[in-house]
């Protein structure tokens, strides 16, 4: 059984993936903002499932883009677990499919501190933990965008990227501590809080100045993302974090791309290339 912290529990990916985990025996702290408030009923049901089934579950309050936040948090978790942190998922996010232009400023600086800035939060906050134990799995759900950014999706591609980034420097960073870090590039999965929960736009009158053609993509994006009954399964992503979780330590790939459709290869081949030249580089500069 692994201590495993989970960030973004309340929906989507993350509650399902707080439910996979618990069933396979692994203790888990499914974190999520406002468990009093907006999510105390998804709160008080995953405790009540996990009660009614005899799982290894906590939901702890957690939002990651506060430091003091994060810190109550991790003293709290750290507490009950005799100080020993062997997982980290990194699944909390925000999303928006829309005009560029539309959002604002400080709403793009918002999605860069949940995706990007929360996620390097979390993992400094749990690395002590780790180097002591010289142990550990670091996950970070990113996106096929990080690799394709398309229109309409812009904002939101380009912290994927950065996240990306920052996951794969650790990855280099953290190998010979005995540190394992895993990226996860999931393709469009139609989860319901994609669309429902994405960020409102503070600028929506920009449209007006775009031709007709574009508007028509961003209204088939926002319509695609819509769950339907022949929608992929989110819980393909809840089982590929838990196979990662149980790959043998060193033996994790840094890359795992699941639901690419005809852009897999594509996509695999520049995670490989891109990989291939850093693994050189850092070679060399270590010689």
């Amino acid at each position: 059984m692994k201590n495993i912290i989970l960030t973004g529990s309340s929906s989507g990916f993350g509650l399902t993936t707080a439910k996979i985990l618990a069933e396979a025996g692994h203790r888990v702290f499914a974190t999520m903002r406002n468990t009093n408030g907006r999510n105390a009923a998804t709160a008080a049901s995953l405790l009540q499932w996990a009660g009614d089934n005899a799982h290894h579950l906590e939901v702890v309050e957690l939002d990651v883009t506060s430091d003091d936040s994060v810190k109550q948090a991790i003293e709290s978790i750290s507490i009950k677990t005799g100080g020993i942190i062997d997982v980290l998922i990194n699944n909390a996010g925000s999303a928006y499919i829309g005009l560029n232009e539309t959002l604002s400023a400080a709403q793009t600086n918002q999605m860069f501190q949940i995706n990007v800035i929360g996620v390097d939060r979390m993992i400094k906050a749990v690395l002590p933990f780790m180097h002591r134990q010289k142990d550990g799995l670091l996950i970070t759900l990113s996106s096929v965008t990080a690799r394709q950014p398309t229109p309409v999706m812009g904002i939101y591609a380009s912290s994927k990227a950065a996240v990306d980034a920052l996951s794969m420097s650790y990855y280099y960073e953290l190998k010979s501590s005995g540190i394992d870090v895993s990226i996860l590039q999931p393709g469009a999965y139609q989860t319901t809080d994609i669309v429902s929960n994405q960020m409102v736009p503070q600028n929506p009158a920009a449209e007006k100045d775009y031709a007709a053609d574009m508007i028509n993509y961003k209204n088939a994006v926002l319509k695609y993302f819509e769950p339907t009954d022949s929608s992929p399964d989110p819980r393909e992503i809840a089982d590929k974090i838990l196979e990662l979780i149980d790959t043998p330590k060193g033996q994790r790939p840094l890359w795992t791309l699941i639901g690419a459709g005809q852009l897999t290869g594509t996509i695999s081949n520049i995670n490989n290339s891109v990989k291939d030249l850093v693994d050189k580089l850092v070679s060399r500069r270590a010689d």
